[in-house]
């Protein structure tokens, strides 16, 4: 059964993906720093803006307003697709390495958002793969992690 997906322009979404067979293949450091790279550059061409993201061995989450005349199922797919094609190149393996659906939420308001957004960084503490979120390698809880979160919640694009 394929998920319907609901496209409200301006509005924020919650993205969640799964590997395939929920393989493991962001707990390689390599790996995950390639779907980082691919998320950034889609934001760098101003397809979105990044509010907030963690990556988990088999998943990951996204917290992204789509500009104008950009669909989520586009963004997705381009993740997913440079993704898979640059982790098999540099494993020197072949095939698909995500489920080809994705979970999508419409957030609400600035309260849902940050219910989202805490979700996001505690994730890794929930699992047991870092003990405080600011020292998880994979989220934008990191502060190594510039995201576009300040200027949602000072008023100027929160939907």
């Amino acid at each position: 059964m394929k998920l319907k997906h609901f496209a409200l322009e301006s509005h924020c979404y919650f993205l969640t993906s799964t590997t395939k067979s929920k393989e493991q293949i962001f707990n390689n450091s390599t790996n995950a720093e390639i779907l980082i790279n691919i998320v950034y550059n889609i934001r760098k061409r101003n397809k979105f803006l990044l509010l907030g993201f963690t990556i988990m061995p088999e998943h990951f989450h996204l917290l992204i307003i789509p500009n104008e005349k950009v669909e989520i199922s586009w963004i997705m797919q381009e993740i997913k697709k440079g993704s898979a094609r640059l982790v098999n190149i540099k494993n020197n393996q072949k095939g698909k390495i995500w489920l080809d659906e994705f979970y999508d939420y419409i957030i609400r308001d600035e309260e849902d958002l940050i219910k989202h957004l805490n979700y996001i960084y505690n994730n890794s503490m929930k699992r047991g793969l870092a003990e405080n979120s600011l020292q998880y390698p994979w989220s934008s809880s990191n502060p190594k992690f510039q995201t576009d979160l300040e200027k949602i919640l000072s008023g100027s694009g929160m939907t």
